[in-house]
């Protein structure tokens, strides 16, 4: 059996230093952590649309209504049929501003409770939030 002495010199010292971090769990934690790290560095946007992105999309959403830049889907068309309803079942009282739409989807989350019962427009707001990253 050889001495630890020649064991030592076989190995180079990166040889060593891999074998201590597996024998030790950092380089399993580092190789099972990389993957989450790695995603992480390009853009990242909270779950949430900021008051800024809802209102440019709120904007680009009436602009492109009128030029009929984006096509509704079935998803925009039942929306906004929904959204007609609710909008005929809730009354608004004197003063009060337009309503905006609560949603746990980031794509609609915010946008003008009027143009939220017009499907072209719900689709060209949910296309703004897509292109902003939500």
């Amino acid at each position: 059996m050889k001495s630890r002495g020649t064991f030592d010199r076989m190995w180079s010292r990166r040889q060593q230093a891999v074998a201590h971090a597996l024998a030790t769990g950092t380089l399993t934690l580092a190789i099972v952590l990389m993957p989450a790290l790695h995603g992480t560095s390009g853009m990242v946007h909270a779950d949430v649309p900021t008051a800024g992105d809802i209102a440019a999309c709120n904007q680009e959403a009436r602009e492109g209504v009128r030029d009929r830049a984006a096509s509704p889907t079935s998803k925009d068309q039942a929306g906004a049929d929904a959204a007609r309803t609710a909008g005929a079942q809730t009354a608004e009282g004197r003063g009060a501003k337009t309503a905006v739409t609560q949603s746990s989807d980031p794509q609609i989350h915010g946008m003008d409770g009027e143009g939220a019962k017009d499907a072209a427009y719900r689709a060209a707001y949910r296309v703004c939030m897509r292109q902003k990253g939500f």
